[in-house]
């Protein structure tokens, strides 16, 4: 039988395989939907509808799951959720997407890839008994020299750096990075579940109310659109519930590490999906990813007395 610890490695890594496909996922809907590079209104109107349906997945899962139980709202934390909301679900995803259309995926995973260190570097200060240990020091430096091999070609870190791209994934990713440890601090006794749907229903109404306000339109969707959009859906719906619960046992520190696998799994789900080639870069990425893993959850390495 599989330890609680090892339980969640196990689904934290599924978590990180689905969130893997969410670079391509993205830009092959703004294409299946025809929304160009300036389209900023439709861009943060496509994230708003994901989140919204996401929210209303993993509701729906809680209360199929859960059946007969109610929910106790006055012991729900509903500040902690708004603001989780905000810088999670809206801030975070109004750059990303817009950031994504203005940087090849390759640079994109590159820049998602320092996550695990903007984790580190937040923890020093919201969580000081999160204590940082040579493993996941030795541990971080091996996964993101595995990310920036698995990217690396002679041109793909070459050509001019923007802020409307490179600039924002990485303000997205440094969202991503404080929600982490917002919800390690202050998610603990919190359902996960209630915690991601009610925080993805009340961020995505503010991206929906700002693309719509940003187009005056909406959408032109199609059938396979459409499909695009609910597998993103579900794609946040048991990622994010994965990730809080994670949060809510473990070291942010620890498990922020398991994020370096997202690129790798983006680079494999390329292939796959876009027919890119998979190369000897990402062959020797993946193994460092891998290795920095093991060495994260080995015993403690020493230097010294």
């Amino acid at each position: 039988m599989l330890t609680k610890k090892r339980k969640a490695i196990l689904l934290c890594i599924f978590a990180m395989m689905l969130w893997g496909t969410a670079i391509p996922l993205i830009k092959s809907t703004y294409v299946e939907l025809a929304i160009g590079r300036e389209d900023t209104g439709l861009k943060i109107l496509l994230a708003g509808i994901r989140f919204f349906l996401a929210g209303l997945m993993t509701f729906t899962y809680f209360k199929i799951r859960n059946k007969g139980h109610r929910i106790d709202y006055k012991k729900i934390n509903l500040k902690f959720i708004v603001i989780l909301a905000l810088i999670q679900t809206s801030l975070q995803y109004i750059f990303y997407y817009i950031g994504l259309s203005h940087v090849a995926g390759v640079k994109s995973s590159i820049i998602q890839s320092t996550n695990a260190f903007i984790v580190v570097l937040i923890s020093a200060v919201l969580l000081p008994d999160d204590k940082v240990n040579p493993n996941i020091i030795l541990a971080l430096i091996l996964g993101t020299l595995g990310i920036f091999i698995t990217n690396y070609t002679g041109e793909s870190l070459s050509g001019s750096l923007r802020f409307s791209g490179e600039g924002f994934i990485l303000i997205a990713t440094s969202f991503n990075a404080l929600a982490s440890v917002m919800l390690r601090k202050y998610g603990k006794g919190e359902n996960p579940f209630v915690v991601t749907s009610f925080q993805f229903i009340l961020g995505s109404l503010l991206l929906i109310v700002l693309g719509i306000a940003l187009t005056g339109g909406f959408l032109a969707l199609t059938p396979k659109g459409m499909v695009m959009i609910l597998y993103g859906s579900f794609i946040s719906a048991c990622a994010f519930s994965i990730w809080t619960w994670v949060l809510q046992q473990y070291s942010a520190n620890e498990f922020g590490v398991y994020k370096l696998f997202i690129p790798i799994f983006g680079s494999l789900f390329s292939v796959l999906a876009l027919g890119e080639a998979f190369t000897v870069n990402m062959a020797a990425g993946l193994a460092l990813v891998l290795l920095g893993s093991l060495i994260l959850n080995k015993k403690q390495l020493s230097f010294g007395n």
